[in-house]
């Protein structure tokens, strides 16, 4: 099998709060992957989608509570990221398309418990790397070299 065989499209964003702090995700039990480790909020792209930066909007208003009060500043890139489903055992290949956002007013609210434990700031000189997913790590740096 190729490692494209297997291949799923998902968006990320990187959410800056108003005080220029990074909000990130404690991921829970429930998560697909990267348990107890930080990671930007996001999800998998699906048919109902208009396209990706739809999908983005959509899994933030699902996952965070966020619609109007969220705007998507830049889209970062795109990183390939293979790892294991830890609710079906298989091996996925996936496409993870990022985002920096700002949020504008407001707070996020944890709309998914089992898969989210909680949401964390940090500036950026003060993030936790040894506790941050490694496709998180990945845009972290993308971000910081631009």
């Amino acid at each position: 099998l190729s490692v494209l065989d297997r291949v799923k499209i998902g968006v990320i964003c990187f959410i800056f709060d108003k005080n220029g702090k990074l909000i990130l995700n404690r991921r829970g039990p429930g998560a697909r992957d990267d348990i107890g480790l930080l990671q930007a909020i996001g999800g998998s792209v699906n048919g109902t989608d208009m396209d990706f930066r739809d999908a983005m909007m959509r899994e933030l208003k699902e996952e965070a509570g966020v619609s109007d009060n969220l705007v998507l500043d830049a889209f970062l890139g795109a990183y390939l990221d293979g790892k294991i489903d830890h609710h079906t055992g298989d091996f996925v290949n996936w496409i993870i398309l990022g985002y920096r956002g700002t949020l504008t007013s407001g707070e996020l609210r944890n709309l998914e418990p089992d898969r989210c434990v909680g949401f964390e700031k940090f500036t950026l000189e003060a993030l936790p790397y040894n506790e941050i997913g490694v496709t998180a790590t990945k845009f972290l740096k993308m971000m910081s070299e631009k």
